[in-house]
């Protein structure tokens, strides 16, 4: 059962570096910052103050949500906020994306 558990963990971090989750939804920093707080904001909160993004729900019920802002340096950042499988936000991430130019 040990090696199932290595695996799944292989596999994510494999995953890790892949972006599979675009956002689709561009919304104000403070926006974003004063509607989400973990802990007590629930999907349905979120939803209406900041209206429908692209999401991804797993098996466990966990879902993520992702915004984009406008960041101070002129590039984009990335608001991903993770809700419980109760519909709580339980962790939010955010910070700007940088591209590598070819």
């Amino acid at each position: 059962m040990k090696w199932l558990a290595v695996l799944a963990l292989a596999f994510l971090a494999a995953c890790s570096g892949t972006r599979a989750l675009q956002a689709s939804k561009n919304v104000p920093y403070a926006t974003l910052e004063q509607t989400v707080r973990v802990g007590s904001s629930t999907r349905e909160q979120v939803r209406a103050a900041l209206g429908e993004s692209t999401s991804i729900r797993f098996d466990s019920g966990n879902e993520v949500w992702m915004y984009t802002y406008p960041a101070a340096t002129g590039t984009q950042g990335e608001f991903v906020i993770l809700f419980s499988a109760d519909g709580v936000v339980q962790k939010v991430r955010s910070g700007e994306v940088y591209w590598l130019k070819k």
